[in-house]
């Protein structure tokens, strides 16, 4: 079986994560404090995973009173929490995308109210692959003096990540993801002088120290392939994947393309298929892919496709016969018989 649907998870680790020993939080902070270039290790807090990261730090952070500003890209996890704040007396607005899923930073200034404090945002859309740019947010948040809260769930691992330079107050990231972690483990990072609800965290609970261990394997894996050597080969399979299927007359493929940093992610739509139709062909010939909205009904909606889309996202497991295997059953589905759409 081919997973290409590791926005979700990674399904293949290395074999080091799989044998490691147990570890302990302290271990793991030090090794995630020096790949994400942080000075404090202690301003690092682990949670079983990217959702309650995101939630212990809205609910810690945001109160009555308080607006936000936000986006189409997020998650509908956050958007939940974020739901839950406006009940409580908070205000939100989301600023939309473009025609290529990209944000629109020209309308975050003019969202910028007397009582805005903060910008919630994902460094990368799991939709589109697209890696918003975090210079231009921070920039316009530090000139209105408002906090940066930021989701590097599909970043994480898939890009360099420089916490020293980013623009973010709070990043949260998942482990399980391109970190390729054990599933069980996520976090926050948090900008010296940040802290957060004691109450809140201390409901995280405990994390097993075998999870730690899988977890300092997967950073050591990093760390000794180097963090540039772990992410160009899943993005180089995503190029040659959509070079091929963009070339495609009834596949219509989604995100800007012309940028050079992204995440390893493709999404398409394929004419006379619905999504979850084109997901279960591809089953079928032992290609595991993801279908419907990602849970981003928000930018779905923004980007005109409300019935959803096929997301083939790919990891440093993944190789280019993955590749020419998921073009060959794209093309079997649609009936075609060229090889110059083979990568």
């Amino acid at each position: 079986m081919i997973f290409l649907n590791n926005a979700y998870t990674t399904a293949v680790k290395p074999e080091s994560v799989k044998t490691a020993q147990p570890a302990d939080a302290e271990i793991a902070k030090v090794k995630l404090a020096e790949l994400f270039h942080m000075k404090n290790p202690e301003n690092i807090i682990f949670t079983h995973d990217e959702f309650q990261a995101m939630d212990i730090v809205l609910r810690s952070l945001i109160g009555p009173g308080d607006h936000v500003i936000s986006t189409v890209m997020e998650q509908s996890s956050t958007v939940s929490v974020l739901d839950d704040l406006t009940a409580e007396g908070a205000e939100v607005t989301y600023i939309g995308v473009n025609s290529y899923g990209r944000l629109k930073y020209e309308d975050i200034e003019g969202a910028i109210k007397e009582n805005t404090r903060f910008i919630v945002v994902s460094h990368g859309s799991n939709v589109t692959g697209n890696i918003n740019d975090m210079e231009i947010i921070g920039t316009i948040a530090r000139r209105h003096k408002l906090m940066v809260i930021c989701d590097g769930s599909q970043t994480a691992g898939a890009c360099e990540i420089n916490l020293e330079t980013l623009g973010a107050d709070v990043f949260c990231f998942a482990g399980h993801k391109k970190l390729m972690g054990p599933y069980g483990i996520g976090g926050i990072c948090l900008r010296e002088g940040i802290s957060l609800d004691g109450k809140l965290v201390d409901s995280i609970g405990e994390i097993k120290p075998e999870i730690y261990g899988g977890f300092c394997a997967a950073l050591d894996f990093i760390r000794e392939k180097g963090i540039y050597g772990i992410s160009i080969f899943p993005h180089r399979l995503a190029k040659r994947f959509f070079e091929s299927v963009q070339s495609m007359d009834k596949v219509t493929v989604f995100g800007d393309f012309g940028t050079g940093v992204r995440v390893p992610t493709v999404a398409v739509k394929v004419e006379g298929f619905t999504p979850e139709e084109v997901k279960l062909h591809m089953r079928k010939n032992g290609i595991v892919v993801k279908s419907g909205s990602m849970e981003a009904p928000a930018l779905m909606e923004a980007m005109g496709t409300p019935e959803g889309l096929t997301r083939f996202s790919f990891g440093y497991f993944n190789t280019r016969r993955d590749v020419n295997d998921a073009v060959w059953v794209l093309m079997d589905l649609l009936g075609l018989d060229d090889l110059y759409l083979l990568s």
